[in-house]
């Protein structure tokens, strides 16, 4: 089977996309850049080419083999129109993993812009590489680069242009550092999936990635200066002067409900988010949740914030995408410190007890992660019977998990969970009034019956 190269497109009737001149460089290959952003940056930002820089290994050397092609499957709908297609993006021009290249790339004139996933687990190898890019350019008398920083936080950027600085501070004083939210599922496709669409396809991919038709990359930058070095507005591509409202709009709704949903599905025995959806009590649990526990309680609001709601429902309903919760719901542990746990603070203060689906969902994720144990190679996973998922979050906070097991006392384990603060950002969770006894209840009750939920009470 031949592999993805532009030589073969015309003879595969794929339409060809010429991107101008290299203007950008990407810090590695993960699923946000490839997934989101190079995928917005090919529809909507034709004249913008992208080097992709990224340490050697496996994943460099399939991208570069493909001459920096991938193949991206939008599977999902569109409203009531089911959407399903094949997009071989192209913004992609050269793929460097070795020291000769990036020296090759620093001696571009026209290099303007990067993109750099803050929340990638090699971030700090990325950073190290893009100091050593930035301080080749001023030793050359050439211009700094302006950071398209994807992150969780409003302060990624700042964060990232601090660690730049670091070092490499001369360099860094050329370079302006722009937060920016990337948001879609979109992953890369594991062997068994890619192997069946590369048959039905008639070409290798080893990048074959898949994602929903909602893609948004939001930046918070002067619009007209990145406007100029290639970026610019397009569908799915916007600017903002204050990321912080979205950030937290999607914290608050968006993660804070898959927080709710992932840990009681899996228990439930459901394993995509679709399953969840079609779970018809879990989806009322979570609808409940979603509208007594998380939207505010101002009428207006409310009433402003429900859309978001229901686009985020039709996401994770999406029957032609098999999102993977325990992967479409990681890392599980921050979506709860950033979305979930200020609400359940929040809701305890005023009600004087924590919030029930809330809480209930906190003891679910406390039972699934205390089955977690790692494997030869050091990676942690659960098990449901004979299944077997991986766990894609904090190293040390999994550490700290394998240590407990979900067949403890029920008091026992929410004690040793909840005090924990390398679990919980720093904080003793115990502190919450209501919440060790709450979840040493729920802990119980899915000890005794892992279906049950508290709506059936």
């Amino acid at each position: 089977m031949q592999i993805l190269k532009h030589e073969m497109l015309s003879r595969y009737d794929i339409p060809e996309r010429a991107p101008g001149a290299l203007r950008a460089v990407q810090f590695g290959c993960g699923e946000a850049l490839l997934g989101v952003a190079d995928r917005l940056i090919d529809a909507g930002c034709p004249g913008l080419g992208i080097a992709c820089a990224c340490a050697p290994g496996r994943e460099a050397a399939l991208l570069k083999d493909q001459e920096g092609l991938f193949t991206l499957l939008v599977r999902g709908y569109q409203g009531e129109t089911p959407v399903k297609r094949e997009i071989v993006v192209q913004s992609i021009l050269r793929v460097i993993d070795d020291d000769d290249g990036l020296n090759a790339l620093a001696a571009e004139p026209g290099l303007a812009l990067a993109l750099l996933d803050t929340r990638d687990a090699d971030a700090p190898a990325h950073l190290r590489r893009a100091a050593r890019l930035v301080g080749l350019r001023h030793g050359a008398g050439l211009g700094g680069l302006r950071f398209v920083c994807l992150g969780e936080r409003a302060d990624c950027a700042k964060l990232a242009g601090a660690a730049l600085a670091a070092l490499c501070p001369e360099a860094a004083a050329d370079c302006a550092f722009y937060p920016a939210l990337a948001e879609s599922f979109a992953f890369r496709a594991d062997a068994d999936e890619a192997a069946r669409q590369c048959a039905e396809m008639n070409y290798a991919d080893g990048m074959l990635h898949i994602a929903e038709p909602f893609a948004r990359l939001t930046v918070q930058a002067p619009e007209a200066e990145l406007a100029r070095l290639g970026l610019t507005p397009c569908p799915g591509i916007r600017f903002v002067d204050d990321l912080a409202p979205a950030l937290a709009l999607k914290r608050r709704l968006f993660d804070a409900a898959l927080f709710a949903m992932a840990a009681p599905g899996w228990l439930l025995g459901c394993d995509t988010l679709s399953d969840c959806m079609r779970h018809e009590r879990l989806r009322a649990f979570v609808g409940r949740c979603v509208y007594d526990e998380l939207l505010p309680g101002d009428a207006d609001a409310r009433a402003a914030e429900t859309p978001c709601v229901v686009e985020y429902f039709e996401r994770f309903e999406n029957p032609l995408n098999k999102n993977a919760i325990l992967r479409a719901s990681a890392p599980l542990l921050s979506r709860f410190l950033l979305g979930a746990l200020p609400i359940l603070r929040e809701r305890a203060r005023a009600d004087f007890e924590p919030p029930r689906r809330l809480s209930f969902a906190l003891a679910a994720t406390i039972m699934l992660y205390a089955g977690a144990r790692p494997d030869a190679d050091g990676r942690y996973a659960v098990a449901r019977g004979k299944q077997t998922e991986p766990l894609a979050d904090d190293p040390g906070a999994l550490a700290v998990f394998a240590a407990f097991s979900h067949d403890m006392p029920p008091e026992t384990l929410a004690y040793a969970a909840l005090a924990d603060r390398e679990l919980w950002g720093g904080a003793d969770l115990r502190d919450i009034d209501g919440l060790e006894q709450r979840v040493a209840l729920d802990i119980a009750r899915i000890q005794r019956q892992p279906e049950w939920l508290p709506d059936d009470e």
